[in-house]
């Protein structure tokens, strides 16, 4: 019987130590607890006052680059340019595949913004005031001639210290791509044409259309191909364009529009070949010139004529 009380009472002192015990355990859980809040607060303060600082500062960002974009705008309006240079559209680029290489075919990009003006299809009876425009701006430019009627100005273009290049003696796409026979005989005519007014033998070519023409494909299947390639193993050389005015879209195209293509220039290079027209149909292309050359000096191009330094500029061949 008294064993029996001491179990008993042995027990309750256990029970009493237990729960001492649990106690103090709920005690030092309850202030890890406490202690693990505490600690989170503050990162959740520190991650939302980051957020509201890159917040800010990217809305700065963006107004600082509005700002930016605004006075640049202003200033082009006042200027009446184009500060930035502006890409081809993307039909264009994609037809053309444009690239300027070297002689070496490697991709180049000038260090100096080089402006090269060039003029298809004269001379013609605009000839003589494209002339005096250039030279009232100090301007030398490329004149890719065909056999116009006006081949009198043929020595004005050369006297006055211009670049005198072939195009072609008919102009006619039937014959002149019938055959690889009919384009050189073509090419042979409009050289000695420009050799007898003259007495320049140059090898500065343009084919009609550009490299990249495929009205070529009517008349005879991959003679694009051949003859880019042909042109150059007789010791021509061969340029397209990488800015067009605009005017081989029609007659009577607006001045305004046609400034405002010229202010499109490539990105990709600081060669800049223009394409234009010197017949009597593109009236609004004389009218244009003054503010076009005014333009390219504003944004910092200095003006050659095409010589043998030139880094050609090449369409991709389509056919």
């Amino acid at each position: 019987m008294e064993q029996k009380f001491k179990t008993v009472k042995l027990t309750k002192s256990n029970t009493k130590r237990l729960i001492f015990i649990l106690s103090l355990a709920a005690v030092i859980l309850l202030s890890v607890v406490c202690f693990a809040l505490t600690k989170k607060a503050p990162a959740k303060k520190v991650t939302s006052d980051l957020t509201q600082t890159q917040s800010v500062t990217q809305t700065q960002s963006v107004t600082q680059t509005s700002s930016q974009t605004a006075a640049q705008t202003t200033a082009a309006e006042n200027s009446g340019t184009t500060l930035a240079a502006e890409p081809l559209s993307s039909e264009e680029a994609m037809r053309h595949q444009v690239t300027t290489t070297a002689a070496s075919g490697n991709t180049v990009k000038d260090k100096e913004k080089t402006i090269y003006l060039t003029f298809d299809d004269g001379p013609s009876i605009n000839t003589p005031k494209i002339l005096d425009i250039l030279d009232k701006y100090d301007v030398k430019a490329t004149f890719f001639v065909i056999n116009s009627g006006y081949n009198k100005y043929m020595k004005d273009i050369v006297d006055r210290g211009h670049t005198i290049a072939l195009h072609s003696y008919t102009h006619d796409y039937k014959k002149i791509y019938s055959s690889e026979d009919a384009y050189y005989s073509d090419l042979q005519a409009i050289s000695d044409t420009v050799f007898n007014e003259t007495g320049v033998r140059t090898k500065f070519i343009r084919f009609p259309g550009g490299g990249s023409n495929t009205i070529s494909r009517n008349y005879c299947n991959g003679i694009m191909s051949k003859v880019t390639k042909g042109v150059e193993e007789k010791g021509y050389t061969y340029f397209d364009w990488n800015v067009s005015s605009g005017d081989a879209d029609g007659n009577n195209v607006p001045v305004q529009e046609l400034i405002e293509q010229c202010n499109k220039v490539p990105k990709y290079s600081n060669t800049i070949v223009v394409l234009m027209h010197d017949t009597k149909a593109k009236s609004t292309t004389v009218d244009a010139l003054p503010k076009i050359i005014e333009n390219y000096k504003a944004l910092g191009y200095k003006f050659s004529a095409i010589n043998e330094n030139t880094p050609p500029v090449h369409h991709k061949v389509n056919n």
